[in-house]
């Protein structure tokens, strides 16, 4: 028990930690890429107008006395400033690149089955690392949202490429993506660096204007003292958006650019900075349609985007029974046409009606196919579901107790038990025998809650917070 204490997560858990502390850390002054923006948007602008006053008083000197040795002290003020903000801003996309390389690595597998597994893996973990509507959840969910969207929107975006969904001069150069599933080298590489990593930006910094001062203020206040997740006033709302707009895409554009290239070959270089380049556009050109849709392209962030807002939900009414709402807006969206239908069929197909990591309750059978007077755990373990209501779970539990060595199954929709019609079969066991199995499953139940008895979900929380459960992944052999 002492090493559970010292260590109680397993190393991939302490990786996607790690992760999105690299992201968007609990606590700033670690360097992160969120703490780059707002160090950029509160600090660069002051620097870069320092620089500009330097040049006005370099100009006024012309015919002083003294004037070389001032000119020379100003010169090189403005070029140390310069030198800083060039230092800075490559240090930005270098931890940027480091982010995307590392969730790359977590996601992505020698072929598509294994990046499926891979991804699901990972979108489970995160959403184990959360306790449901406790606590300061809205601040955690926040600091997840970025990661989760970003896995979502490579997956999602291999699908548009394997259906050509969206009509886009730079996606359809991708459309050989694929074969990086059959060992195809070149293009692994290739896609890693001109459509993984920009998609990859793109979902995390979505959003990052939102780091600006201006933002913040009407967020928490002049004095700080408001609750950033309350909701805002109309007016508030339509000058949040604008200052997200504006100050995303100045992010984009001047607080990132590209990369520098080092070595000196020009063929090379030349290459380089077109592949970066046009990277570099169709990086901004995604964010700014994700903001006012005009061709269509920005849904590859949007619908990822409204999922989580509701998987991950920041509003004070967040409750996990609404987690399969997240499927059904999507489907209400395009089915008004709010949404391209073929890319929101994709998501759908995708992800299924429950979310990784989501606690299934069911009717086990026995040897003989017969629904037992019983209901055991599960957790969603798998993507892309044959039928959207029938999740791959890792079972979790063999007689209400849990184990670490349940199989992977595909619990059926008829023994699902968030599915009302199901918990009736289940009301008939009685009240003792319910009263029982609940008190063995949870440490805090009470009678009282018996007419809650048949749970729709469970929460898998505390089951996960073990070292030996996080390896719900782990093939059986």
């Amino acid at each position: 028990m002492s090493s559970q204490s010292q260590n109680p997560d397993s190393i991939y858990t302490q990786q996607v930690k790690n992760l999105i502390n690299m992201i968007y850390p609990q606590e700033s002054g670690y360097g992160s890429v969120f703490e780059d923006a707002s160090h950029y948007f509160s600090l660069t602008p002051s620097l870069e107008k320092h620089t500009e006053d330097l040049k006005v008083q370099l100009k006024k000197i012309e015919g002083k006395k003294n004037k070389e040795t001032l000119a020379e002290q100003l010169a090189k003020q403005i070029k140390n400033n310069k030198e800083k903000l060039e230092e800075e801003r490559l240090a930005r996309l270098e931890r940027l690149d480091a982010v995307s390389t590392k969730i790359i690595e977590l996601c992505e597998g020698e072929n598509w089955q294994e990046t499926q597994h891979l991804s699901a893996k990972l979108l489970g973990t995160i959403m184990l690392l959360t306790r449901g509507p406790e606590g300061n959840f809205a601040r955690v969910h926040t600091r997840f949202k970025p990661l989760y969207k970003a896995v979502l929107t490579l997956r999602l975006v291999d699908r548009l490429l394997q259906h050509d969904t969206i009509a886009h001069k730079y996606l359809s150069k991708y459309r050989e993506a694929a074969s990086r599933f059959r060992g195809n080298r070149y293009w692994r590489e290739k896609w890693k660096m001109e459509l993984g990593r920009p998609l990859i930006t793109a979902a995390l910094l979505q959003d990052i204007g939102l780091q600006s001062p201006a933002a913040i203020t009407i967020l928490r206040g002049e004095n700080g003292d408001l609750d950033e997740f309350r909701l805002l006033e109309v007016s508030q709302r339509k000058d949040l958006l604008k200052l997200n707009y504006h100050f995303t895409l100045k992010y984009m554009s001047d607080g990132l650019g590209i990369p520098n290239y080092i070595g000196n070959n020009k063929e090379e270089r030349d290459r380089f900075v077109q592949a970066h380049k046009e990277a570099s556009a169709f990086l901004q050109q995604l964010v700014k349609d994700a903001f006012i849709s005009k061709t269509g392209l920005g849904e590859i962030l949007k619908i990822p985007q409204i999922y989580v807002s509701i998987v991950l939900s920041t509003k004070s009414d967040y409750s996990r029974i609404s987690l399969p709402k997240g499927y059904m807006l999507i489907e209400q969206l395009a089915k008004k046409g709010s949404l391209n239908k073929q890319l929101a069929q994709d998501f759908i197909d995708l992800v299924g009606y429950f979310p990784q990591g989501f606690g299934i309750t069911f009717i086990p059978v026995n040897e003989k196919g017969q629904e037992k007077d019983q209901f055991e755990c599960a957790i969603v373990s798998g993507l892309n579901p044959t039928n959207p209501a029938e999740p791959l779970c890792k079972i979790v539990t063999r007689n209400q107790k849990y184990i670490s060595s349940g199989v992977q199954e595909v619990i059926p929709k008829s023994r699902n038990l968030y599915f009302p019609a199901n918990r009736k079969k289940l009301m008939r066991i009685g009240r003792e025998r319910l009263t029982e199995i609940m008190s063995q499953l949870s440490s805090n139940f009470t009678p009282d809650a018996l007419d809650e008895l048949v749970p729709s979900f469970w929460e898998p929380f505390d089951f996960f917070g073990f070292k030996k459960h996080q390896n719900l992944w782990t093939k059986n052999k």
